[in-house]
């Protein structure tokens, strides 16, 4: 059976104004008792009349205290409702970090934004090999520049490139510690050393292998041994092969064959350059990386900047473009673990490991600890509900003595 609501019937908006007038009627009544006895208090005269005009003795319903309360604040003129005024400043304090911290509803257009950025990043995921091949053709250029020249040379003969038995070949930065980022003192030591030091397993024998004193220049300074190392690394960076992973050496020192076979034929790729290293698993990547934030970032802002005349984001609005970042790197990382995916079973193997986006999925799992971290704090500051103000205000009627109380004034009664 439909029902229809009565002309007359009061909407919500209008039984919320109905309450909030009650609620501002009985607070200032109360405001009006407390300036009175405080006056009685003091030994003052205090004046009663508006004290009286609020008192009535009899048991009202809700219909008649409202009707009671509008009459009273007509005739004592209370045409303004504060409810705020109810509160103490701590209570207020309280209340403005819970109205500052509400949760934002996306709108229409952050959709679209979210959708725009997530279709970037994965045409940006898709397209990561021709990508690849166009920045490797761009830093080729780049290495030819004389600035580039004069840095390989200054950075030559150094102990980090050798490429003596076991450590040679065109990959054979995959087996020095000197090519990665991820192994600074390492490499600084073999530097002003003069000595290369890399690791040879046979047979199960893991050797430290070091060449002879003398081979290579040592450099005394730290700070020239760091600037040499700096060059190098820049210079090898921009040739097809560039550099491993940060860390990714150690994997070719594990005592574990297969492993290091891995890391060699990851690295490797089938083609000279064409296999995981810091150019295609680090600087490719942050492509998407990068254009998901822009867009959205800059969305967040625009509006912000359009409505109060400065781009900075309020906490809400920060707690948002947290949101949105998160819902647009989650759609380029699900896309680049889908295309390694589907590499892997098209025969790349481990090779298609190249394909996922390691910045985009660590960005997700920052920005997920984020936004449950913003929800927890929300959580924190949600007002009580009125099924807990109620048992609150119940709780004492419920106690043995009230209700022993209640049975002595009957039996008086």
């Amino acid at each position: 059976m439909n029902q229809h609501r009565d002309a007359s019937d009061p909407t919500p908006a209008d039984q919320r104004e109905v309450l909030y007038r009650n609620l501002d009627t009985e607070h200032r009544r109360l405001a009006e008792a407390e300036a009175v006895a405080r006056k009685m208090l003091a030994g003052h005269e205090p004046d009663l009349t508006s004290l009286a005009d609020s008192v009535d003795d009899e048991r009202q319903s809700y219909e008649q205290l409202t009707a009671s309360n509008d009459r009273l604040r007509g005739e004592l003129n209370w045409d303004h409702v504060d409810l705020d005024a109810a509160l103490t400043p701590t209570q207020l304090e309280v209340l403005d970090t819970w109205r500052r911290s509400r949760r934002l509803q996306w709108s229409t257009a952050d959709l679209a934004v979210v959708g725009l950025a997530g279709v970037v990043g994965v045409m940006a995921s898709v397209l990561d090999d021709h990508l690849d091949a166009q920045m490797r053709q761009l830093l080729g250029r780049l290495k030819q520049t004389d600035l580039l020249r004069g840095w390989e040379a200054d950075a030559r003969r150094m102990p980090i490139d050798y490429t003596g038995p076991n450590f040679g070949g065109p990959d054979h930065r995959v087996r020095s510690a000197g090519h990665d980022l991820g192994r600074p003192l390492s490499a600084l030591r073999q530097i002003r050393d003069g000595r290369f030091r890399g690791i040879v397993w046979s047979d199960g024998v893991r050797t430290v292998f070091a060449t002879e004193p003398g081979r290579y220049v040592p450099v005394d300074a730290l700070g020239e041994a760091l600037t040499l190392w700096g060059k190098h690394l820049v210079a090898d960076f921009v040739t097809p092969m560039s550099l491993p992973l940060p860390g990714w050496t150690w994997l070719y020192e594990l005592p574990d064959r297969d492993v290091r076979k891995f890391a060699h034929a990851v690295y490797h790729g089938s083609e000279l350059g064409g296999g995981l290293n810091l150019r295609s698993g680090g600087l490719n990547p942050m492509l998407s990386f990068l254009s998901t934030e822009m867009i959205v970032r800059t969305h967040v802002h625009a509006r912000t900047y359009r409505r109060t005349g400065s781009p900075r984001l309020s906490s809400q609005e920060a707690a948002l473009c947290t949101e949105l970042l998160l819902a647009g790197h989650a759609v380029v990382g699900a896309a680049c673990l889908g295309r390694a995916l589907l590499a892997a079973f098209a025969g790349e193997g481990p090779l298609a490991l190249r394909h996922v986006n390691l910045a985009v999925l660590v960005r997700v799992g920052f920005l997920a600890a984020r936004v449950r971290a913003d929800a927890l704090d929300r959580a924190a500051l949600r007002p009580t509900s009125w099924d807990d103000l109620l048992a609150c205000a119940a709780a004492p009627w419920q106690l043995d003595d009230a209700a022993r109380i209640d049975a002595e004034v009957e039996i008086a009664a």
